[in-house]
């Protein structure tokens, strides 16, 4: 059987889509470690004496995308031994546990933390799945399905899937899979081994024609060879890029500079990668930007 790719319509870049991205959080809020936790573990207790139990909660993302929180729920005593001694055992499919969310869980704004919830097995070989519960947030996670970007775009740590990032009030670019993000001088930089992506916004406060903002940008530009320089316009904007070899610590690099400039903004654009084939690539990255309204 043919399993369908997607693929990007700027560029003919294959699109990534796991279907489910795991986020673990290590411990209880609160909660520090010691020679006794052990934050892989199902089952945890604390210095204080309090008890935990590992759950997942299903978050459903755009794009057919689950993200599956592995966090925790408080339990009592009585509770936690009746889990522990279902553990891997038939017994486990048909544990219910009530309890309270550990964890104050992100891009929420609501606290999650101590929120009554319900939990139940819904195979043999994985955590409690937290179903159902009183908190109003808690429901509409469960319930709802979220904006992706909005989303992901609240972990740093480098994602199986490409992503869009805002990049101030009004524009856009794609953090690609497995980049990592980061402030960098006031910009954001994304960066995978070999590669790397620094993005920053301009502002223009006389409001020039985005040529004549351009000329400004440019005014310190290297002389580039024509056939290094890609131009274009719209109605709205102009994009001017052009990619040059260097040397970084004895070894080439391929540098691409952009601008995509509107009145009043720019979006500016630095790409750097070690394999000259990922010139595509660096072209695809500026073919991802957007300006909003």
């Amino acid at each position: 059987m043919t399993t369908p790719v997607e693929q990007c319509a700027c560029c003919g870049a294959v699109i990534s889509n796991p279907g489910r991205i795991d986020l673990t959080v290590p411990l209880p809020d609160g909660a520090k470690p010691s020679a006794e936790t052990n934050p892989n573990a199902a089952f945890l207790r604390v210095s204080t004496g309090r008890t935990f139990v590992r759950c997942q909660l299903p978050v459903s993302l755009s794009g057919g995308i689950t993200l599956m929180y592995l966090t925790w729920m408080e339990i009592g005593e009585e509770d936690l031994q009746r889990a522990s001694s279902a553990w891997r055992d038939p017994a486990w499919v048909e544990l219910v546990l009530h309890g309270t969310l550990a964890n104050d869980l992100k891009p929420w704004t609501t606290p999650t933390y101590g929120a009554h919830v319900m939990a139940t097995v819904r195979s043999m070989d994985e955590p409690l799945t937290i179903v159902n519960s009183d908190h109003v947030a808690i429901r509409r996670v469960l319930a709802e399905t979220w904006d992706r970007d909005l989303v992901l775009n609240w972990f740093p740590d480098p994602l199986p899937v490409a992503i869009r990032a805002r990049v101030g009030k009004h524009w856009s670019v794609e953090r690609g899979e497995g980049m990592a993000a980061g402030l960098n001088e006031g910009g954001w930089r994304f960066a995978a081994p070999g590669r790397s992506v620094f993005v920053d916004v301009l502002t223009d406060a006389q409001l020039r024609p985005p040529g004549e903002f351009l000329g400004e940008l440019l005014d310190r530009a290297p002389q580039i060879p024509h056939d290094q320089v890609l131009v274009t316009s719209t109605a709205d904007d102009v994009t001017h890029a052009f990619w040059l070899e260097t040397e970084v610590d004895g070894r080439p690099q391929h540098d691409f500079y952009a601008h995509v400039v509107r009145q009043g903004s720019a979006l500016s654009l630095g790409v750097f990668h070690s394999d000259p084939d990922d010139h595509r690539w660096a072209m695809h990255v500026l073919r991802s930007v957007r300006h909003h309204g």
